[in-house]
Parts: structure tokens; sequence; C-alpha cells
């Protein structure tokens, strides 16, 4: 081996060092962003909670300090504890989850414009909720919240397993899948439309308030299970990352290297399924999360999946507690859910994207 050949080796290594350490201080960067976000998150509100003093709450109830009942302590702690970190964490495990989704949906399907909605999981979602709300039918036999949930997360899934079913009957292809979730997006919206139209203005102003994305209602019951379903996936994922990467040179160059296209897409789609579904059963539709966030993640690190799934993890969680910190400091003027204001924050953000976007990173 020659000295120039040696040379070329030992520069190509510094120069991946660097583009590697680039990525994890942006994720590190993301992750940080997200945990302070958390502090401003849960400090706005009808009484106003210092940012220190919103960890230090935080802290001292999780030691087993507490207050004595009736004292300003005691009630920022209840404050701090019962109504605004369950939302804060909400918000963060959402975001991720919905930009993990949205990163995964981008990859398998090879679309920039997919999103997690693209294969009518919203749209399930709302005819469950519809189905709840106007005629009191759900899987657990009562109208109640937890009803609600479960009918939104059941009808959510449905629109999935249709497209499974079908994917051995089509050629399984991206363009197939995609056509197929609008098809279904289609029926849901007619039936929910036909539901609504049907139905007093009150449960139609109920349906609605749903449809628009909000964390009003969110406790420490809404976090359970979207976590631990928001955590499996991305971890799921992560370890299907090589296999993304070759998926993106091609279903053909994918096959001739061994790796079963189609099977994994059809996973990756009920992984993706399972996070979204978790998040829109308590939360409803919040959108442009997991449309712009993988993007902006690609324009800065590239394309390489093993970085792009923890960066959007991160980023989307990032991007979602500041949006909902915007809707809490709004809502103290007029109450503004967090489905609008982040529709306010990634519709510009999208538009820039799609103007200057690098067509190289796809």
């Amino acid at each position: 081996m020659n000295a120039d050949s040696v040379s070329s080796s030992d520069d190509l290594k510094v120069s991946y060092k660097k583009y590697t350490k680039r990525k994890i201080a942006f994720v590190s960067i993301c992750v940080a962003v997200a945990i302070i976000s958390v502090g401003f998150s849960v400090s706005v509100g009808g009484r106003n909670i210092e940012f220190f003093q919103v960890y230090s709450t935080i802290f001292d109830h999780i030691f087993g300090t507490s207050p004595s009942p009736g004292t300003v302590e005691w009630m920022d702690d209840y404050i701090v504890w019962n109504i605004r970190v369950p939302r804060a964490v909400f918000a963060a495990v959402a975001g991720a989850g919905l930009a993990v989704a949205g990163a995964v949906m981008q990859s398998v399907m090879k679309n920039p414009l997919a999103d997690p909605y693209t294969t009518g999981i919203s749209s399930g979602a709302c005819f469950g909720v519809a189905v709840a709300m106007v005629l009191g039918l759900t899987a657990l036999g009562s109208a109640g919240q937890y009803g609600i949930v479960l009918n939104a997360f059941i009808f959510a899934m449905i629109p999935m397993v249709l497209i499974v079913v079908m994917a051995p009957l089509s050629s399984k292809s991206p363009a197939t899948l995609i056509l197929a979730g609008v098809a279904i997006s289609y029926l849901f919206n007619a039936l929910n439309t036909l539901l609504l139209v049907s139905t007093d203005a009150e449960k139609l102003a109920e349906v609605y308030r749903w449809q628009i994305g909000s964390f009003r209602d969110i406790t420490w019951d809404s976090i359970p299970i979207m976590f631990a379903i928001t955590v499996i996936g991305l971890v799921v994922i992560l370890l299907l990352s090589k296999q993304l990467n070759l998926m993106a040179l091609g279903d053909k160059h994918a096959k001739s290297m061994g790796l079963d296209v189609n099977t994994l897409r059809v996973v990756c789609l009920v992984i993706m399924s399972l996070m979204v579904a978790s998040v829109i059963a308590y939360a409803g539709i919040i959108g442009f999360v997991g449309l712009i966030s993988p993007h902006i993640v690609r324009m800065i690190i590239d394309a390489d999946n093993k970085f792009v799934i923890p960066a959007a993890a991160a980023f989307g969680a990032a991007f979602l507690m500041v949006a909902d910190i915007v809707s809490r400091v709004l809502s103290d003027i007029n109450t503004v859910p967090v489905g609008v204001v982040i529709s306010f924050i990634g519709a510009p953000i999208f538009l820039y994207l799609i103007i200057t976007q690098k067509r190289s990173i796809w």
C-alpha cells in the first residue's frame, strides 16, 4: 500500500469521525432543548411558577418531600405534578413518536411528502370517536373517556389492517400502498361525515374539538400505554435502521442484497401505525410533526436512518413541546388547542422546505 492510499484512508476516517460527531451533537442539542422546554411548559399557566422552581418541585416530589397541605408549596406541587407535568411528558413522547413514525413512513414509501396519517389512520380514528360520541357505541360498552380512547385506537388500526391484508394481493409497491391509504381515508371520511351531519350541535362540537388535537384532558392515566408503545416501537425501528438504509437504495438493489423488502415495509407500517394510533387516541390529530421533523433532520445530518431515527425523535419532542408552550401562552387570551398552533408553525416551515428542499437527501 503506497503513501497516497494510506493518507487518503486517514483523511476518510477523520472526515467520518467529524461527520458522526456532528450528528451526535445535533441529537444532543435536540434532547437538551426538549428537557429545557419541559421546564418552560410547566412554568406557564394560570399560576406562573419560576423556571428553576419547576425542577425543584419535581425533584422534591420524586424523592418524597411532601409540603404541608394548604401551603403555597403544596399548591405548586399539586399544579406541577398532577396537571402540568403529565401534559409536558405526553407532548414530548407524542412528538418523538410522531416524528419517528414520519421518518419511517417517508423511508419505506420513499416519498418526502408521506406522513404518519397517509395510511388513513387519522380518518379511522375520527370515525371511531364519532361512533362513540354520536351513537354511544364503544368497545367497552359505554361512551366514557376510556371508551372513546379505545374506539379511536381500534378504528385507527382498521386502515392499517386493511392495507396489510391487501398487500399480498397487490404489488406492495410504495405507490400502491399510498393510494390504498388515500382510498381508505376517503371511505372513513365519508362515513364520519354521514354521522356528523345527522347529530346535534353539541355532539358535533365535541367531535370537532377532538379532531383538531388538544392536550387539555391529558392526565397521568393517558401516558403509560402510549409511552410503552412509543418506546418499544422506537427501539424496534432503531434495530431495523440498517435495513431501512438498504431499502433506500431501491427495492431491486435491496433484494439483491438479501433483504425481504415487502415484509420489512409491512412490519414498519404496522409498528408506525401502533405508535401513531396510541397518540391520536388520547390527543386527537396532531399534524405536521411527523411531516416536517424528518425533513429538517435530513437536511442537517443527511439520510442515514441510524442517526435520522433518534434525531427525529429528539427534534419531534422539542418541536411539539415548543408548540405546546405557545398554546399555553395563547390560551391565557383565548383557548387555542395545540393542533392549531402546530399547524400555524408547521405550514410555513413546510412551504419553505418544499422551496429549498435538497433532493440529494433522498
